[in-house]
């Protein structure tokens, strides 16, 4: 009957041991199960952003578009790395001036380069700069009665800011909220047209290989 007792109490101590929650493992090798995976160095993700986009110094109103692209994340450790990537921008706003009702389309491409920090599972914090490359410019601005495509060097390509928030939510699917802006100085800061941009954006992301190993 002792021996009984003893190999059960074993048992029930082995069992304990081997489904011990997070708590546990920190308190006995303060180490959070996190930290316990393995993580990928290289990886990718595609995506779709729809975002409002607005110029930040004149009178207008935004309106709502959507950026497609690919991101490439370089993970040096479990909580530090870098992505970079190309995304294929379209935004348009509208005029609000009396004498001035017209809409501007832009098509662009954007290259961020971009700090990563995970300080939990699931979650990715991203800060950097961004290059925006102009591709195309529509308008048409007063006194012109038909849309015309803008003269080169009419919008510049600037640097930014970004910053964002991931949430990985189910496997290899994950959602994001950005905010950025662009900013140019030009010569004359009273022309109609603007270098400066700001946005908010709502990203849908799905990852090409799953951000966690098996094994090292």
């Amino acid at each position: 009957m002792k021996k009984k007792i003893l190999v059960l109490l074993a048992f029930t101590i082995c069992i304990k041991g081997l489904t011990q929650g997070p708590e546990l493992l920190v308190q006995q090798y303060n180490r959070y199960p996190y930290d316990l995976t393995f993580f990928r160095k290289w990886n990718a993700d595609v995506f779709v952003q729809p975002h409002f986009t607005n110029t930040s110094n004149r009178l207008t109103n935004g309106r709502l578009h959507v950026d497609t692209g690919v991101n490439i994340h370089r993970q040096f450790t479990k909580s530090f790395g870098l992505s970079t990537g190309i995304h294929y921008n379209r935004f348009s706003y509208l005029y609000t001036r009396p004498d001035d009702l017209s809409i501007d389309r832009i098509q662009a491409l954007r290259f961020p380069l971009l700090i990563s920090v995970f300080p939990i599972n699931r979650i990715r914090i991203s800060l950097g700069g961004i290059y925006h490359w102009i591709l195309k410019a529509t308008g048409k601005p007063p006194p012109a009665t038909e849309r015309l495509v803008y003269p080169e060097g009419t919008f510049l390509n600037s640097l930014g800011m970004q910053a964002a928030i991931h949430y990985r939510f189910w496997r290899k699917f994950s959602a994001s909220v950005t905010y950025r802006f662009q900013k140019r100085s030009v010569d004359n800061p009273f022309r109609r047209e603007t270098q400066n941009f700001e946005g908010i954006a709502l990203g849908f992301h799905y990852t090409l290989l799953h951000p966690h190993k098996s094994n090292p």
